[in-house]
């Protein structure tokens, strides 16, 4: 739940420059309903925040079939995710290290169908982060 949230988010908030080309997400195959993390499991915010970053900033890379975009630096958007690596947990390493592989192998652009290598690349990520993350947020006392 958490990571549509701030997908839309950035996709409302008009993220990037220049005109961008849409480019449609390849359905994942896996539970409608992802079950509840272990008691005692659950990672804490910023583990979250910094997962979330690195799936969104995999997941929003530009897609071009007419050739390069102006914007679009995959080594930069490789090595920002790589520095969050070392923080990341254990068992979502090997996933985000394909991913970062996959985009440098794709040179200045990416096709269709590297992005929906990408995407299933990915999926335990998504999975991860729907079960450990995406809880309801507590309620906040406000002054009405």
């Amino acid at each position: 739940m958490l990571v549509p949230a701030v997908l839309c988010l950035l996709a409302l908030t008009g993220c990037g420059t220049g005109q961008q080309q849409g480019f449609v997400l390849e359905p994942v195959p896996g539970p409608t309903t992802p079950a509840p993390a272990p008691p005692g499991d659950s990672p804490g915010p910023e583990t979250c925040f910094d997962v979330a970053g690195a799936y969104t900033a995999l997941m929003l890379v530009p897609l071009s079939t007419d050739g390069p975009h102006p914007g679009f630096d995959p080594g930069r958007a490789a090595d920002s995710v790589q520095q969050l690596a070392p923080g990341m947990p254990a068992d979502l390493r090997p996933a985000f290290d394909t991913a970062v592989a996959d985009l440098r192998a794709a040179g200045d652009s990416l096709q269709p169908v590297e992005l929906a290598g990408l995407q299933r690349t990915l999926a335990p990520v998504d999975d991860w982060l729907q079960r450990r993350c995406g809880g309801t947020a507590p309620p906040t006392d406000r002054p009405n």
